[in-house]
């Protein structure tokens, strides 16, 4: 496959997800003000923090957004990978926006059980919680299914906090239920649970979006790919190979051992055939191999 080609799919793939983005961001929208309406009426601390919640993931759609139109930017003098890495920028940016949310929820959860707050919330923010709950669900399974045939990672990790926001929303409703009955203290302490799992999610995306922003490299990968160029019979060892990724390019860089007597032609050719190969099995965007007689 030829750049061109490559460069197409990726601009391709970056328009989709940013089509997914902005939708997320009005359905997220309108959720989260939802829940925030009826909590702030009926008296619910956990129905106001899982709204807060959904607060955090409208921004950080609009944030992955944002970084989608940065990475459309073409290749330039002073960024020959071009801007892909705004894509895990804004990744990584919406894990502290749900970190430091989930650390104001946890307090707040924390001030209202301490002041023995014991007013029951309605259940009619049982209903909005199992409601928007379910109707979360199926947007994430329609999201995760998108972002993993477009390969978009920001929108795979979205997707995943979306699933946690989908059973939050449940439980949330489920214990305003139980709430009502008598056991107001349990709609505080879900506020303080929704906190900590923002927390959580929080730490998974920025340990997952730090690690490829500072170019590291699935080692299983790189043993693959090593495992696929020793089937080639003129390479006689690899001394070096080393990966990167931009979003979903990957760049290989490899030193390999040759006979001393190969020429020129047969080694541009070698590296031809090694790189299409890569491309076809397992969609390298670029090869750069050099060449050792020791």
């Amino acid at each position: 496959m030829e750049y061109e080609e490559f460069e197409k799919n990726t601009l391709h793939e970056i328009k989709s997800s940013q089509i997914i983005a902005i939708s997320n961001v009005c359905f997220y929208l309108i959720i989260s003000a939802t829940k925030l309406i009826v909590g702030h009426f009926v008296n619910s601390t956990a129905l106001k923090a899982d709204g807060y919640n959904g607060a955090t993931d409208t921004l950080s759609y609009l944030i992955i957004f944002l970084g989608l139109m940065f990475a459309k930017r073409p290749v330039d003098q002073f960024h020959k990978f071009g801007y892909a890495k705004a894509e895990t920028l804004a990744t990584l940016m919406t894990s502290v926006l749900i970190s430091e949310t989930g650390m104001w929820v946890i307090y707040k959860g924390i001030c209202a059980l301490v002041n023995r707050n014991d007013s029951r919330p309605d259940f009619l923010a049982a209903f909005v919680g199992i409601g928007i709950g379910l109707l979360t669900f199926i947007v994430f399974l329609i999201n995760r299914h998108i972002a993993t045939r477009i390969n978009s990672k920001p929108l795979l990790a979205s997707s995943h906090d979306q699933r946690l926001d989908a059973i939050t929303s449940v439980t949330t409703g489920i214990v305003i239920v139980i709430s009502s009955l008598g056991f107001a203290w349990l709609d505080k302490l879900n506020a303080i649970i929704i906190g900590v799992f923002m927390m959580r999610t929080a730490y998974k995306i920025f340990d997952s979006s730090a690690f490829r922003l500072i170019d590291g490299f699935d080692k299983g990968k790189l043993n693959t790919f090593k495992l696929e160029i020793s089937k080639f019979k003129k390479i006689k060892k690899i001394q070096q190979i080393q990966g990167r990724e931009y979003e979903n390019d990957i760049y290989l860089s490899v030193v390999v051992q040759v006979n001393h007597k190969m020429t020129v032609e047969e080694t541009t050719k070698l590296r031809d055939n090694i790189q299409e190969d890569l491309q076809k099995k397992y969609g390298i965007f670029k090869l750069d191999m050099q060449f050792s007689t020791k």
